[in-house]
């Protein structure tokens, strides 16, 4: 069960509660006793008497050299061979965290970037290795919040480096890179995850974070910045789950396709195992001693990696700090993962080499602007249309609606121009060269949930605004009036609107000129869909009318109002490359009949395009991520797109695509709508970049 993170800590118990029971009732295996497991090999004590959290630094050329990375507080970060042996030591700041990615791009090389916290100055802290020395190259990241977990992770769809900090209830997702000699970071994300939020983990191939809650249990996150905060419990304390003391260390031992979690129960010196894909519990261990080795006991941080390292680590290791060492000064034991699989009987996989650098298959774009944010907070801002100004493109226009208030108006800048409080407008559209009072004049009309109406305005190309045109309320007859989109005829010339409803009803209207120089709507057509459906777009030039049924796909109608209920599907959510909720959809018109359709991937976060031209071929999937640079983030949860390759000016020659943001989390604000160059997105898919569409030609 997924629950959103915006919650009390007993909400988060029950509904945990309530996660961990589903899991059981699904098949997991009853806990079984703990086995013990006897340590490999121990590290030589941390020279201040404080090892908290390990990380594994492993030597792809060579993984017998690899090193055990130990945080000792003010003695700073230590290095361990394979054998415990101190090497080396960075103690120019305190740590008392570390992890550890690889493959970092640093000053034109692939390096091996370490970071640590810093708990006296509350900073994190970046490194770069050379062999068995780390060097200090961190920019000031000061967490302003008393961290107890931190992690590190690589999106496999964008190639960008995250740290997670968990600290005071909240778990920060800070977006790492470089500028000249330093790493800097940007806080792109705070979400608030509970009390006792602390040791974390995270998976680039499960694309999520695992943390621990100190007496609640350990839960799963999505990494991906844009992805929605929305907590998974995957166990629980006493007495709904198995954990009894305080819940510690995290850490994941990945091979194949699957793998392990490993989460620390302090107090009772367990380590309970769970299946990384059911999130099974597989059982617990306990790290014994053997000869001079003593047993661990307080565990807090814990590091695995599956990649054969050694004849003593065939498989692999775990490396788990021991707190008490018998009273000795702290260290660090070393285990074989053979002791492990063998003492639970777990399945043992080819294993997985974090060092190899995976190329990320998702093609990604950034944003070069976007629009202030929309008044209200909230699910606010939703459709937004583009406007090409007839003299000057630089002047052209975004118009956007905020279905809280009214609809608005941006330059391409992202400046607010206008904004018109006309009730709540949920989608829009744009078509030019309407004829009112005998002069063309570009029309929007927009789906009015406050009257169950349909709003029409004109753009007065000179004060770029918006002026009223519709002949009084034009009621739709629907209860909730939903998604809108335009079409003109290439028959006859006619305009005409769209709405659909909730209930998957779609209904057609003429747009006429009355004599007082106004617009009204006669109704033509209805049809009906099984389920709920919002995004629409037409195409003026083939006649063609494309509906997302928001939990199926993408369907293909006619737009001429004799067209009736006859339909193709172009795309599926069960079975196809589309994920519910479908939302959505524009039109780029190339030449010739060329150009592509694009739509909302929402359910993933994502865009999906096909041919504008026969049976809409698919081409792809791509995301809009963050500019570091100019510090605008990227899109989600995206409502409603528009797209053009008409020329916008400057910045936009090639036309450009924008879209509803509806996470704005760098900063965190109100929702708005992001501005991408369509060369950007054409580079990206290997797709037509065209010059000179004039979107008024097919009006004259």
């Amino acid at each position: 069960m997924r629950i959103s993170s915006l919650l009390f800590a007993p909400m988060i118990l029950m509904s945990a509660c309530e996660a961990q029971l589903a899991t059981r009732e699904a098949g997991s295996a009853a806990p079984s006793a703990t086995q013990a497991v006897t340590a490999t090999a121990e590290t030589a004590a941390t020279r201040t008497d404080s090892a908290n959290d390990p990380a594994i630094l492993i030597n792809g050329s060579n993984p017998a050299k690899s090193r055990i990375l130990g945080s000792s507080e003010q003695g700073g970060i230590e290095l361990y061979s394979l054998s415990g042996e101190r090497l080396a030591s960075a103690d120019q700041r305190p740590a008392t965290l570390v992890d550890v990615r690889y493959n970092f791009a640093y000053m034109g090389q692939r390096q091996s970037l370490v970071i640590s916290y810093d708990a006296a100055a509350a900073e994190l802290v970046a490194y770069v290795t050379d062999g068995d020395s780390l060097r200090q190259v961190s920019a000031p990241m000061p967490t302003e919040a008393e961290i107890e977990g931190l992690c590190l992770y690589v999106s496999p769809i964008s190639g960008k480096y995250y740290a997670f900090a968990a600290g005071e209830g909240m778990l920060q997702q800070w977006e790492l890179h470089t500028a000249g000699e330093q790493v800097r970071g940007r806080l792109i994300r705070s979400v608030p995850v509970g009390p006792g939020a602390a040791h974390c983990a995270a998976s680039d191939r499960q694309r999520a974070v695992y943390y621990s809650q100190e007496t609640v249990g350990v839960a799963r996150l999505n990494a991906e910045p844009e992805s929605e905060a929305e907590v998974e419990y995957i166990g629980l304390a006493q007495p709904h789950g198995v954990f009894e003391g305080d819940i510690k260390g995290v850490a994941l031992y990945e091979q194949g396709d699957s793998g392990y979690l490993l989460v620390s129960d302090a107090d009772v010196n367990r380590v309970q195992v769970y299946d990384l894909d059911s999130h099974a519990h597989l059982g617990a261990i306990r790290v014994t001693g053997s000869g001079a080795i003593d047993d661990t006991e307080e565990t807090e941080g814990m590091a695995a990696v599956s990649l054969p390292l050694s004849d003593a680590y065939p498989q692999g290791m775990l490396v788990v700090a021991d707190d008490d060492n018998s009273g000795e000064p702290t260290n660090y034991k070393l285990v074989s993962w053979s002791g492990i699989a063998a003492a639970l009987e777990l399945p043992v996989a080819a294993a997985y080499d974090p060092t190899v650098l995976d190329v990320p298959t998702a093609r990604t774009v950034s944003p070069s602007n976007e629009t202030v944010p929309v008044r209200h907070y909230g699910d606010a801002a939703d459709d937004p249309l583009i406007w090409v100004h007839p003299e000057d493109p630089a002047k052209s226009l975004v118009i956007g609606t905020q279905k809280k208030r009214g609809i608005n108006v941006y330059d391409m800048k992202g400046a607010l121009v206008q904004e018109r409080e006309d009730g709540r407008i949920n989608n829009a559209d744009i078509r030019y060269g309407f004829m009112l009072g005998g002069e063309a004049v570009d029309i929007v009309a927009g789906s009015n949930r406050t009257h169950d109406s349909i709003s029409v305005w004109r753009i007065d190309k000179n004060t770029r605004q918006l002026v009223d045109i519709a002949d009084g309320i034009l009621p739709t007859g629907m209860t909730d009036p939903y998604g809108l989109c335009m079409y003109r005829s290439p028959r006859d010339g006619s305009y005409y609107v769209f709405v659909n409803d909730t209930d998957g009803v779609v209904r057609q209207w003429r747009l006429a000129e009355r004599s007082n120089g106004r617009v009204a709507l006669e109704q033509v057509r209805e049809f009906k869909l099984d389920s709920q459906t919002e995004g629409c777009v037409a195409d003026d030039e083939t006649g063609d009318l494309y509906v997302g049924e928001e939990d199926v796909g993408i369907w293909k109608y006619s737009a001429e109002p004799d067209g009736g209920d006859r339909r193709r599907i172009i795309d599926r959510t069960d079975g196809g490359n589309l994920t519910d909720d479908v939302e959505g959809l524009a039109i780029l018109y190339g030449e010739d009949g060329a150009g592509y359709l694009i739509a909302s991937n929402q359910g993933a976060d994502n865009y999906a395009i096909y041919e504008r031209q026969g049976d809409n071929r698919f081409l792809g999937l791509f995301y809009v991520v963050a500019d570091e640079e100019t510090g605008i983030d990227g899109s989600s949860e995206t409502d409603g797109l528009d797209v053009t390759s008409a020329n916008l000016g400057p910045q936009f020659p090639h036309g450009m695509l924008v879209v509803q943001d509806g996470r704005n989390i760098a900063p965190k604000g109100r929702q708005n709508f992001k501005m991408i160059p369509w060369e950007r997105i054409a580079a990206a898919m290997g797709l037509e970049v065209y010059t000179g569409y004039d979107p008024r030609a097919t009006a004259q």
